[in-house]
């Protein structure tokens, strides 16, 4: 059985062209990288593949987070080997003329918004920004609930109840602070970005110039990663990290490997 899976992994790597790598869980848990991650990189380079590294993560800026996983995967990353909401929602609001705002968003991620040139309005803003705010205060989701009641539209960056933490445990994301804003407004966001929309899959087509048939997506995440391939007829390698699959799920990947050194451990020699 394991020859067989490690069969249909090496004919996946031989196959494909551009891979789509999530971060948070597979590469890495928070601020630490897994043992093969360097390695598994290298050997996507040598092997001639582009990849880009999907995460949900909109707590940073992403050129802070670019330094981050340069430093953790002692690499030298491309700003476009990094796609986070951040890039999807300045994409979004580009696209739609829109340039003020206000939010429930991280710090980070405001100044970003600031360097490219949008405006904080506290006032009178055209769309409120919901994400992972890890800079939450009272205050800013009172002033926000206040916008979307006299009909601002809002957005959500990602919808991930949780994000992956230290020490195998894991902290509140933006699909909870969302919970407490739509209780109160009764109302469900305009749209919502990252994984696992067919949205992301569809930017990634348009603006990296690659075939559907040429993606192959590596997560840990059946729901997220697993589900956002199954829905836009991608294949998928599952890196389950010691997880049990989920009982019934109707998101299946076309292979799985128990961790990413196992998976590498699996390709290093191709």
């Amino acid at each position: 059985m394991q020859e067989k899976n490690k069969e249909k992994i090496i004919k996946l790597f031989n196959k494909k062209k551009f891979f789509l790598l999530d971060g948070d869980g597979t590469l890495y848990i928070w601020n630490k990288a897994f043992d093969s991650s360097s390695d598994f990189l290298d050997k996507l380079k040598k092997l001639n593949k582009d990849f880009i590294i999907l995460s949900n993560n909109d707590s940073e800026s992403k050129d802070k987070r670019i330094k981050f996983l340069d430093k953790i995967f002692k690499v030298n990353l491309k700003t476009d080997q990094l796609l986070l909401p951040n890039d999807l929602v300045e994409d979004f609001l580009v696209k739609k003329g829109i340039k003020k705002f206000d939010g429930v968003i991280s710090n980070d991620f405001l100044m970003e918004l600031l360097s490219k040139g949008f405006v904080l309005d506290k006032e009178n803003p055209e769309i409120v920004i919901v994400g992972f705010d890890v800079n939450l205060t009272y205050q800013k989701i009172k002033r926000n609930i206040n916008h979307i009641n006299k009909g601002t539209e809002f957005i959500l960056t990602h919808n991930d109840p949780l994000c992956p933490y230290k020490g195998g445990k894991e902290i509140p994301d933006a699909g909870l602070i969302i919970n407490l804003i739509t209780q109160a407004v009764k109302r469900e966001p305009d749209s919502i970005f990252g994984k696992p929309f067919k949205s992301t899959i569809d930017y990634i087509i348009k603006n990296y110039k690659v075939k559907k048939s040429d993606l192959l997506v590596i997560g840990d995440r059946i729901n997220t990663d697993i589900k956002m391939a199954n829905e836009s007829g991608i294949d998928s390698i599952w890196v389950m990290n010691k997880q049990t699959e989920k009982t019934g799920s109707k998101y299946k990947p076309t292979a799985m490997v128990d961790s990413l050194d196992s998976l590498y451990s699996y390709v290093k020699d191709i």
